[in-house]
């Protein structure tokens, strides 16, 4: 996470008008802060035997993420405007 932090804040932050800019950081640091506290109650609860099978997953949801992210529109008239 601490390598994709500065990407998705940019990529939360540019996508608005600078007036808003606060509140999409505002947002995108409680859902980061909300996402990691849950996947780790998550982790925590599963049984040993469990958590590869979790792993595999998770490899599988970050590798759809890295998908969505490069096939994302780059042209964003918002960030042009500024």
């Amino acid at each position: 996470m601490g390598l994709l932090t500065t990407a998705v804040v940019t990529a939360a932050v540019s996508g608005i008008p600078p007036e808003r800019a606060g509140i999409a950081g505002g947002i995108n640091n409680t859902a980061r802060q909300a996402g990691g506290a849950l996947g780790v109650a998550v982790l925590g609860a599963l049984p040993g035997s469990g958590l590869p099978a979790v792993g595999v997953i998770a490899a599988a949801l970050w590798l759809v993420a890295i998908g969505v992210t490069v096939r994302a529109p780059r042209d964003n008239p918002v960030a042009r405007a500024r």
